[in-house]
Order: structure tokens, then C-alpha cells, then sequence
């Protein structure tokens, strides 16, 4: 799939790239861990893009926020195809949710 497609039919919402980066940048030491490379892309304000390379995920997580304010979660590869996908997942298990899933698992 490609990419604007991709990300055009899982936005929500619109919200506040920087207030989501804050929570995980909280713990630097974490979000470093991930590998993320290059600027997080936020995409027609529905959409937050890490590229990552941990070690149990390399490729993208992408973030979207539902009409419950919760966070959809998903694993991507680099070609836009979904391979996990968390729902209802609160800011303040966000962090947690994506360091168990893309480098150090649980």
C-alpha cells in the first residue's frame, strides 16, 4: 500500500503531535533505545510516524488518536504493511506498550 493511502484510511482525528511526543520522550533513555531516525512525520494532523529500528521491530509505528481519546497503535514496515495493531491505549501506558513491542519484550 502505499503511504498517503495508508495513512489517510487509519487517521481518526486530529490531535497534538507535540503533547503525544512529550509522553514519549519522557523517558529518554526509552525512546532512544527505539533507534528512531529522523524527524517523527505527522501526517494531515492524524497521524504521528516514528521510523524505528529496534530490535524486535524495524519499520515504522504509527500513531492515531480515537474519538475516546484513546491511541491506536500500529507496527508498519517500511512498505505500509500492518503487522500489529493495539487499540484503546492510554497516554499513560503508551511508552510501555511501544518499548514491549519493539525492543524489549515482556
Amino acid at each position: 500500500m502505499k503511504k498517503l493511502e495508508f495513512l489517510n484510511s487509519i487517521g481518526e482525528r486530529e490531535f497534538d503531535a507535540r503533547e503525544t511526543l512529550k509522553v514519549l520522550t519522557h523517558n529518554w533513555a526509552i525512546y532512544a533505545s527505539w533507534g528512531v531516525q529522523g524527524r517523527p512525520g505527522f501526517y494531515n494532523g492524524k497521524a504521528l510516524v516514528l521510523n524505528v529500528n529496534g530490535r524486535l521491530h524495524s519499520g515504522k509505528v504509527v500513531i492515531t488518536l480515537a474519538w475516546d481519546d484513546t491511541y491506536t497503535v500500529r507496527l508498519v514496515t517500511n512498505k505500509y504493511r500492518e503487522i500489529k495493531k493495539f487499540e484503546m491505549v492510554y497516554f499513560d501506558v503508551l511508552t510501555e506498550l511501544i518499548d514491549n513491542n519493539i525492543e524489549t519484550p515482556q
